[in-house]
């Protein structure tokens, strides 16, 4: 009789280690392979920026290029509050005959980009978003400049906005004519365009 109960003993402690191997097995296999992972559309949903449409004062002559979304979002938030710095300058044609200075003043261009911007720059401020600036006159006399459409402009407007020197944004329109109407507009155009491509994460 001890002998049985004692073989007996034995094939339960067999069967019951054998259950627990299973289960362990089973677990295992349904924790790596089966349990439904988060998608990783969920995932984007989070990250993922929402599509920037180009604005109607775009146009063919137009050229942006965004370096870092995170801080275009942050410094967008600064620009509203004023803490921007403005940086202007030209670059004269060469080969012709330079007007572009006698034709409109940096201030005048800080003034159009105060106006754009509809809050003005605070004074005395440690952090700030820089928005450098060049007003790029058409060399039209330079002979490497063979394409046509570089006859029939007056020249560019290149801007760039940054942060502790970090570019983040840039954006550039071509103007026509020496017009200051035309100007004005080009800067209103570069900061909706600044503005619009600040898009918040879905």
């Amino acid at each position: 009789m001890k002998r049985n109960r004692r073989q007996s003993t034995i094939i339960n402690n067999f069967f019951t280690l054998a259950s627990i191997i299973i289960i362990t097995i089973t677990l295992v296999v349904y924790i790596k392979y089966i349990q439904e992972k988060p998608r990783l559309d969920d995932e984007i949903v989070y990250t993922k920026k929402e599509k920037v449409i180009p604005l109607e004062c775009e146009d063919k002559t137009s050229k942006s290029k965004l370096f870092n979304q995170k801080l275009l979002n942050k410094s967008l938030q600064a620009l509203n509050k004023g803490y921007y710095k403005l940086d202007g300058g030209y670059i004269e044609s060469l080969n012709s005959k330079s007007i572009i200075e006698e034709f409109i003043s940096l201030l005048e261009i800080d003034n159009y980009f105060i106006k754009a911007i509809k809050v003005n720059p605070k004074e005395n401020i440690r952090k700030f978003l820089t928005i450098n600036y060049e007003i790029i006159e058409n060399d039209k006399d330079k002979k490497i400049n063979l394409k046509k459409e570089n006859k029939f402009k007056a020249g560019t407007i290149r801007t760039s906005f940054r942060a502790n020197a970090i570019e983040i944004f840039t954006f550039s329109k071509d103007f026509k004519f020496y017009d200051k109407n035309e100007i004005q507009s080009i800067i209103d155009c570069t900061i909706k365009v600044y503005k619009n491509h600040a898009k918040k994460y879905k």
